[in-house]
C-alpha cells in the first residue's frame, strides 16, 4: 500500500537506480530508462519478450485495462563506463515495454528490466550508482536525472522514485532484481491505485 512521499535530499537515495546516460528527453524514454533510445525498441511477442529479457512481467486484471502492445529494446555490454569518475564494466539487459489502455480509456506505459550487473562488489555499486544520481554539475543535462530531481515513495512495498512533469507521472521501484517504470498521464492517486493492482 502507497504509504507517503517526500522530497529527495541530498544524503541518499533509497531506491538506487540504474547507470545511464544523463537524461534527455529527446532521446530517452524517462530518466531511468536512459541505458537505451526510443529508436531501440522494436515491435515483439509477449512470449518472445519474456523469454528474451528473462524475466516475469507484470500486468493488469481484464477489468482494469487490456495490453495493446509489447516493445523491446535489447542489452548491451559496456566496456569501461564511468560512473561518478570510476570506471566499470556494465552489463545492461534487455528493457520491456508493455503498453495498455486502461478501462477508463486513458493509456499507460510500463517498462521492466533486468536490474544493470556492475563489476563492482554489490554494496560500493550501490552506493556509487546513488552518488552518481544526485551529482551535482553545471550543466543539468549533463546531471543522472538531466537535472529534475524525483521524489521519493513507498509503492507495493519498495522505495521508489516519482517525477511529475506536464501532467504526466513517472514512478520508478524495484521487485526481486527487476526494476519497473510506469508512465501515465493519471492523477497520482489513480497511479498509485493502479500499480498497486498489478499482477
Amino acid at each position: 500500500m502507497f504509504l507517503g512521499i517526500f522530497a529527495l535530499s541530498s544524503v541518499a537515495i533509497a531506491q538506487t537506480p540504474p547507470p545511464g546516460a544523463p537524461f534527455d528527453a529527446s532521446k530517452h524514454p524517462n530518466p531511468i530508462v536512459t541505458f537505451v533510445e526510443e529508436k531501440d525498441f522494436r515491435p515483439a511477442s509477449y512470449e518472445q519478450a519474456k523469454k528474451d529479457a528473462g524475466i516475469e512481467f507484470l500486468g493488469l486484471s481484464q477489468d482494469e485495462g487490456k495490453r495493446e502492445s509489447v516493445e523491446m529494446a535489447d542489452g548491451r555490454f559496456v566496456k569501461n563506463m564511468s560512473i561518478l569518475n570510476f570506471r566499470t564494466d556494465v552489463t545492461f539487459y534487455p528493457v520491456v515495454r508493455q503498453k495498455f489502455k486502461l478501462a477508463g480509456g486513458m493509456g499507460l506505459v510500463l517498462y521492466s528490466f533486468k536490474f544493470p550487473r556492475v563489476a563492482l562488489p554489490r554494496e560500493y555499486a550501490r552506493i556509487i550508482l546513488n552518488e552518481a544520481a544526485i551529482e551535482k554539475k553545471k550543466k543539468p543535462g549533463e546531471m543522472r536525472f538531466g537535472g529534475t530531481a524525483p521524489e521519493q515513495l513507498e509503492i507495493r512495498g519498495a522505495r521508489g522514485l516519482l517525477w511529475e512533469k506536464d501532467g504526466q507521472i513517472t514512478i520508478y521501484w524495484q521487485e526481486e532484481g527487476v526494476g519497473h517504470v510506469v508512465m501515465a498521464m493519471l492523477d497520482r492517486q489513480e497511479v498509485f491505485r493502479v500499480i498497486e493492482d498489478l499482477l
